[in-house]
């Protein structure tokens, strides 16, 4: 889950600090993006490695953010069901239930940003 909190922010961060003009994001601008990042390995890993990496456009490095943000919700939208059938607790339960109906908001959002 804070993979995905990591991704939202690498998505801000280069909404906030950067205009969509068609330049390209080379090595050194997607690095200090992912300074900015809760985990800069992670950030690397993702959107900054690569053949490609040095000549996407910022537009092509944010949806790269989302798309990755999409897919680590819709993993742990797969592991709740799971963790529904283990979990005995029905306090916990409810609640799972909640962050289950708000990471499939957030997927949906995602999914209409990409």
């Amino acid at each position: 889950m804070a993979s995905v909190f990591c991704c939202m922010a690498i998505i801000f961060q280069a909404i906030s600090s950067f205009s969509f003009n068609g330049c390209n994001a080379d090595a050194a601008l997607i690095e200090s993006i992912c300074k900015e990042s809760q985990d800069y390995n992670f950030c690397m890993s993702v959107v900054g490695n690569g053949p490609r990496a040095a000549a996407v456009d910022l537009h092509g490095f944010a949806l790269v953010s989302i798309s990755v943000t999409a897919i680590q919700i819709q993993d742990t939208l797969d592991e709740i069901p799971r963790l529904l059938q283990d979990l005995k607790d029905p306090l916990g339960q409810t609640r799972l239930r909640e962050c289950q109906t708000d990471y499939n908001e957030a997927l949906g959002n995602f999914q209409s940003a990409f």
